[in-house]
């Protein structure tokens, strides 16, 4: 008898470990400056696609395979695959067309996401 069959037809289940922990993501910035964490429009954005900021990370560079929620930087190089990229906080602050572009990715994010 196979151990599979004989452990189900004993009834006893077989231990399965689950995966609780949290996904990292990265969030690529310019520099990365004290506090960022904390910001409004960091926190706001986050939470409009789900993304709890305690799974996020600050960094100027990506390493090969990171999962990049959200690219901030200036000159996007090198180049990651983002959900979110946006003009560098200082300029989403003041800019409406940077606000606009980014509003339009977070749209266009939670479309995909109650498809998919």
């Amino acid at each position: 008898m196979e151990k599979a069959a004989y452990l189900d037809a004993m009834g006893i289940k077989r231990w399965v470990q689950t995966s609780n922990a949290a996904k990292a993501y990265i969030i690529l910035v310019d520099s990365v400056e004290p506090g960022i964490e904390h910001h409004p429009v960091i926190n706001s954005v986050l939470s409009l696609i789900g993304c709890p900021i305690t799974n996020c990370s600050f960094t100027q560079k990506a390493s090969k395979g990171a999962d990049v929620i959200w690219d901030l930087r200036r000159l996007k190089m090198p180049k990651s695959n983002p959900v979110l990229s946006s003009a560098p906080l200082a300029e989403l602050i003041i800019k409406g067309e940077a606000k606009r572009e980014l509003w339009d990715l977070i749209v266009a994010h939670n479309k995909e996401s109650q498809i998919g």
